[in-house]
């Protein structure tokens, strides 16, 4: 996973996006992401989880997921206050 695709100077895409997940105490911290679809309707299924880690927003708690399908790496965000999540980063560029 190429920990160096993302331009941290951009604004996030930030668009809504539908997760299929597993939750356990023996997951990678509880939550594992396995696939994600797009509001346009297309599906990525996520091979390899790298980094997860909190950011904060005054109270509110949100954990990204730095994760790829094996071609393209993405930062997905679950924002523990809604329940959703967006797609925040794909590969290289905004899309």
């Amino acid at each position: 996973m190429n920990q160096n695709s993302y331009s941290y100077n951009e604004q996030p895409l930030h668009e809504p996006i539908e997760v299929d997940a597993t939750f356990s105490r023996k997951l990678l911290g509880h939550c594992r992401p396995i696939a994600f679809r797009t509001e346009s309707g297309r599906e990525v299924q996520i091979t390899e989880i790298g980094l997860i880690h909190p950011k904060y927003d005054g109270l509110k708690t949100l954990f990204a997921f730095d994760i790829t399908d094996g071609a393209t790496d993405y930062r997905i965000t679950l924002d523990t206050e809604s329940l959703n999540w967006y797609l925040d980063y794909e590969g290289d560029h905004y899309v």
